[in-house]
């Protein structure tokens, strides 16, 4: 009797198992516009996976809860009662100041270059109306006002 039960057990746990793969491969199921691989072409009648495929439904993606640490502190959020304990922990060690592999310039001149005074070109420097220019503007308006056509 415990050899049948065992035996029984067994074919269950084979069964079982055998479901939860046509599930976990219902994707493979054989279409009208394209054959699974289960279903052969030469065969009279489907394979018997192919049938268990038909039958199952698929599995469905569950989505893996992940206890976040911070979710006790995040219980009075709403209400603000306390603020937020993040855990502190050491700091991280320095990064050892090595010289970068490469072609690269030194850090200093660099610096030097990013955060030198501003030197502006004299034609920036210049007033765009300089008094050269505006007096030059002057004489092209007298002579446009003294200019006189008498040809009528």
């Amino acid at each position: 009797m415990n050899e049948n039960k065992k035996k029984k057990k067994d074919l269950e746990k084979k069964e079982k198992e055998k479901k939860y793969k046509a599930r976990k491969m219902h994707y493979l199921l054989s279409t009208e516009q394209i054959a699974g691989i289960y279903n052969s072409p030469f065969r009279k009648s489907p394979d018997p996976m192919e049938l268990l495929l038909r039958q199952s439904k698929p599995l469905s993606h569950r989505q893996q809860r992940v206890k976040s640490p911070f979710t006790y502190d995040l219980y009075d959020w709403p209400t603000c009662k306390r603020p937020p304990a993040f855990p502190t922990e050491e700091p991280l060690p320095p990064i050892g100041r090595q010289k970068p592999q490469g072609p690269f310039r030194d850090t200093a001149e660099v610096l030097r270059q990013r955060y030198k005074p501003l030197e502006p070109t004299l034609r920036v420097a210049a007033s765009i109306n300089s008094p050269l220019e505006k007096a030059r503007e002057e004489m092209k308006r007298e002579e446009w006002r003294k200019c006189i056509h008498d040809n009528e």
